[in-house]
């Protein structure tokens, strides 16, 4: 399955655009380190919420805190760390569970670890001015 997402540059802001929904990036203040370690939280958060529900399980006050440890000399995280919390009455077994049902289905940080392919391709825009 292919998703596109559009970034676009305009008016000193960049918006970000998926399936009619768009974003105003710079007006949130991030940077897109920042997004990506929500990103992370969010899908990890997702996945835990459809497990939960679909056992019958009860939790509350999820909470995730993701944190990323950069590189000493290149330009990437070398390490994410996903703490979880909330109040359950679960069993050690069952938590033990919904961690790795969080992590397996999670596409963003399944996607962190087995690095996908990225390709960049320039597509020369209908006015742009060529030179001679």
């Amino acid at each position: 399955m292919e998703k596109k997402a559009v970034v676009k540059l305009a008016d000193d802001n960049f918006v970000g655009e998926i399936n009619g929904k768009s974003l105003n990036l710079t007006e949130t203040g991030m940077r897109a380190v920042d997004i990506m370690l929500i990103s992370i939280g969010y899908c990890f958060g997702l996945t835990v919420e459809s497990y939960v529900n679909r056992k019958g399980y009860k939790i509350e006050d999820l909470q995730i805190t993701v944190t990323g440890q950069k590189h000493e000399k290149e330009n990437r995280y070398d390490r994410i760390t996903i703490e979880v919390s909330f109040k359950s009455d679960l069993t050690h077994e069952q938590i033990e569970r919904l961690m790795v049902i969080g992590k397996r289905g999670c596409t963003v940080s399944n996607s962190m670890l087995k690095t996908p392919e990225i390709e960049t391709i320039y597509i020369e825009a209908v006015n742009s001015k060529k030179e001679a």
